[in-house]
């Protein structure tokens, strides 16, 4: 998955092993009574999630804590996923209320001292949308960010966009941009 070496221990071993992480089955858990523990669970629903729970534990708290969501907006959403200065995950949603949905699972469940949503401006409309439910759901806990587009996307004739792949990209290239804050009062 991460290309991380592992071992496959029983419990008991597991328990007494010096790993930094432990994942195993929510029955055993219980056997093995460290912190450090990952439920299996986790990896089927959201293995992002359990990509930035591994980087967590492997990096430490001496690096630079930050999650960053680049979000393209428009007929299909780009998101990308950056922690700990490296790109975790890209998806492509179909709506705005489902590219919220999921930016609000990576954000409630990415432990990160800091948290940056930047949004690109190209389709301001939608754009809008997710920056208004998630400044609703988060308040200051969450920097919303408007980016400006120019200069994001990859040449049409490069790419026919198979699976999002110019929308998934152009999300990236708009995570690593500083944008202007979003003020829910302000009408652009």
């Amino acid at each position: 998955m991460l290309g991380i070496p592992f071992e496959s221990l029983l419990p008991e071993q597991a328990a007494l092993s010096s790993a930094k992480i432990i994942i195993t089955t929510a029955s055993e858990a219980n056997l093995i009574q460290r912190k450090d523990v990952i439920l299996d669970g986790e990896v089927d629903r959201y293995p992002v999630l359990l990509k930035a729970k591994i980087l967590h534990k492997i990096m430490g708290n001496h690096h630079d804590d930050q999650l960053t969501i680049g979000v393209d907006p428009g007929a299909r959403i780009g998101i990308s996923v950056i922690y700990l200065h490296d790109e975790i995950d890209s998806l492509v949603e179909s709506t705005s209320y489902s590219a919220f949905k999921i930016i609000s699972v990576l954000l409630s469940g990415i432990d990160s001292k800091r948290k940056i949503v930047r949004i690109g401006d190209g389709d301001i409309s939608i754009a809008r949308q997710i920056a208004t439910m998630l400044h609703r759901k988060f308040k200051g806990f969450v920097e919303v960010e408007f980016v400006n587009e120019f200069g994001t996307s990859l040449p049409k004739f490069l790419d026919s966009n198979r699976r999002g792949i110019r929308d998934k990209s152009s999300a990236r290239a708009i995570a690593l941009r500083r944008g202007r804050i979003f003020r829910p009062d302000f009408i652009a």
